[in-house]
């Protein structure tokens, strides 16, 4: 999945069913991505950040986890989701995770996360 959601030409703000999700759940673009931001940065260690589609509320989350965990095997369903461990950033970020996700923002593929939504919700309302 987290290869699935980045690319080359990717970034931006988002289009279609998730940016009409997000800026219901979260207000707007701008402040999820200050959330999302937030959760990834100040999450300690290793690990990563996600965004969920609460089953029981069909709304959107921000879930932080350690290490290997994931919400997957937790039957939540995930659209985005960054890797906070070290390795993902270490070599040309050191200990600057902020620096990180600034430039993990920019290739983003949310074509792919809006079609996640859509099959996540089509399969929630069936």
């Amino acid at each position: 999945m987290y290869w699935d959601i980045l690319g080359p030409r990717a970034g931006g703000a988002p289009k279609g069913a998730i940016a009409d999700a997000i800026k219901r759940d979260f207000g707007s673009f701008e402040q999820f991505q200050s959330l999302f931001t937030g959760a990834a940065t100040k999450h300690f260690g290793s690990g990563w950040a996600f965004l969920v589609v609460n089953p029981s509320r069909h709304r959107l989350e921000i879930v932080s986890l350690p290490n290997q965990d994931s919400v997957l095997v937790h039957g939540t369903p995930a659209l985005l989701c960054c890797d906070v461990w070290e390795h993902a950033y270490y070599l040309k970020y050191r200990n600057r995770r902020p620096d990180y996700l600034s430039a993990w923002w920019k290739v983003v593929a949310w074509e792919v996360v809006d079609e996640r939504l859509r099959t996540v919700m089509a399969g929630t309302r069936s």
